[in-house]
C-alpha cells in the first residue's frame, strides 16, 4: 500500500478504532486505474480512479473523469444523524487524497 493510503488508514483507524473495519463500522477501498485494490501490492495511488466509503450501512463513492474531475455518489441516502460522522471521515480522506499527485 502506498504512503498517503497508509497514513489515512492510520488516522481513521486513531479516530475510529471501534469502528475501523467492521461490517457495520467504517471501511475504505481503493482502486487504481488498472483495477486493483488498495491492499494489491501493485495499487498505485498515483494511478487513483475510484474510492469508496463503507460507513454503518452507508456507501460513498468519489469516482474520477479526469485527473480533476471526480463525482461524488451516495448509494444508500445518507441518515442525517450520520452527516457529522461522515464529514469528519470525508475531511481525513480528502485530506490524504489531496496530496497525491495523480498521473
Amino acid at each position: 500500500m502506498n504512503e498517503n493510503f497508509l497514513n489515512m488508514l492510520k488516522e481513521l483507524n486513531r479516530k475510529y478504532p471501534d469502528d475501523y473495519g467492521l461490517i457495520k463500522g467504517l471501511r475504505i477501498d481503493a482502486i487504481d486505474l488498472k483495477d486493483r485494490y488498495d491492499d494489491d501490492e501493485l495499487f498505485d495511488e498515483t494511478l487513483l480512479d475510484e474510492v469508496r466509503i463503507y460507513y454503518k450501512q452507508q456507501t460513498i463513492t468519489f469516482k474520477r473523469y479526469n485527473r480533476d474531475n471526480w463525482e461524488i455518489e451516495d448509494y444508500d441516502y445518507l441518515k442525517f444523524e450520520d452527516f457529522r460522522e461522515v464529514g469528519k471521515i470525508l475531511n481525513i480522506v480528502m485530506k490524504h487524497i489531496s496530496r497525491i499527485e495523480l498521473d
